[in-house]
């Protein structure tokens, strides 16, 4: 498994701090139980992409203990072996203190035995795969033991040992405090595009990863219990937290935009928020344009210079600040002339991306490539420009990404058709 140099080095035991192994207990398990020292704030949970997309209908209770798994894992490890997690570990990281985590301990082994992942993957000719696995082989509990064994299936081995790239990393304190298994699941999308802020989403997809078809029939449901219990939690306790907007076919709830922003500028950003719903990204009908929607239904928005559609500037790694997003007509809340439209290309281009195009990119490229389109269009200001030269720049370095450039007037021509 392959770490960023700044991960923490927690890999490997420093002893079990008391903790009993088959090797000094009465487990009747002849396989070697794998040293763990106790658990602490540097643990990190890594898990291949594809599994962070996958389904998978598990309790909090049970993400809790899959994840106390993981973070055992070491950087080095070909294969997997026995461990254990010790109830009072998982409740001192959950910070609970209901002590009837010991009799459900049975049930949580039995589900995790039987209830497949499922992850989709795609063949050459573009067709989805959607394959199911056993995540554990083994997994028991003995009646006061006070902790649970198990061990993780081979066929886990591409998800979660020797991870070269697409991968996502995560403090596994951050994950254990969440009370809610949607917003488990949420926090681990959103860690997974943390490097590059955004994440598009159909409305369909994220049902089905955080196992809601048949749940919450209505979206406005949805959105309550599940997006934005979501934003509060991971807001109130993760390193990092979301905002998102719903872009809608007329009034057909189709993806979800989240935003990813950085603990360290959400105090100044909640100082320019204005508090409201989240904003809504509306197509315009054929034949008809945004004005014909009701009042109530348009989308308000702060559209100060420093501001974003939610109130919050998008800060770069570099500290270098992201123009506004606005695919709505603009309007001003205070009196007088309008304030001029401002465009996110950065986040323009993320949303023309299909989700293997960005696996494969990196914040620094894709800014490469809107640079390199300003330059080729001669728009020194594309946050100041018109919507048609916005959208034109935004044309070359889609292009520029895939490979398929063009020329600028061509696509201008194109724009202007």
């Amino acid at each position: 498994m392959t770490y960023p140099p700044d991960a923490p080095e927690r890999l490997g035991g420093n002893g079990h701090g008391g903790k009993t192994t088959s090797a000094d207990s009465s487990s009747s398990t002849d396989h070697p139980v794998a040293e763990h020292g106790s658990f602490d704030e540097g643990d990190i949970v890594v898990k291949a992409n594809q599994l962070i997309r996958g389904r998978i209908n598990w309790t909090k209770l049970e993400h809790r203990v899959v994840a106390m798994l993981v973070a055992q894992l070491k950087q080095e490890d070909e294969s997997f072996e026995m461990q254990q997690v010790h109830i009072t570990d998982l409740m001192d990281m959950a910070q609970i203190s209901s002590r009837d985590i010991y009799d459900r301990a049975e049930e949580v082994c039995r589900k995790l035995l039987n209830q497949k992942v499922h992850v989709r993957t795609s063949t050459e000719d573009g067709r989805r795969v959607y394959q199911g696995y056993n995540c554990l082989s083994t997994c028991r509990y003995v009646e006061g033991s006070g902790y649970i064994e198990a061990k993780f299936n081979d066929d886990m081995k591409p998800f979660l040992l020797q991870l070269k790239r697409q991968f996502t990393m995560y403090r596994l304190q951050n994950f254990m405090q969440l009370s809610s298994q949607h917003s488990m699941r949420v926090y681990e999308l959103i860690k997974m595009r943390e490097g590059l802020r955004y994440l598009c989403v159909s409305v369909e997809e994220l049902r089905e990863v955080l196992c809601c078809e048949h749940t919450y029939d209505r979206f406005s449901d949805f959105k309550r219990y599940v997006l934005e219990r979501a934003r509060t939690e991971i807001a109130d306790t993760c390193d990092i937290y979301f905002t998102y907007k719903v872009e809608r076919d007329g009034r057909t709830p189709v993806r979800v935009h989240l935003l990813i922003h950085q603990r360290e500028n959400q105090e100044r950003e909640n100082q320019e928020r204005e508090v409201g719903p989240p904003t809504l990204i509306r197509r315009e009908r054929k034949g008809g344009s945004s004005s014909d929607q009701p009042e109530r239904d348009r989308p308000e928005r702060d559209v100060s210079p420093n501001s974003s559609p939610h109130g919050s500037s998008a800060t770069s790694r570099d500290g270098s600040q992201a123009p506004v997003s606005d695919r709505c007509a603009t309007t001003s809340k205070s009196e007088g002339p309008p304030s001029p439209p401002r465009f996110n290309l950065y986040g323009t281009v993320l949303s023309g991306l299909t989700q293997e195009e960005l696996d494969e990119v990196s914040t620094k490229t894709v800014r490469r490539a809107v640079q390199s389109a300003c330059q080729e269009t001669g728009v020194p200001q594309p946050e100041r420009s018109t919507a048609s030269e916005a959208w034109n720049v935004a044309r070359i370095a889609l292009a520029e990404l895939r490979g398929e450039r063009r020329p600028a007037d061509a696509l201008a021509a194109e724009a202007g058709a």
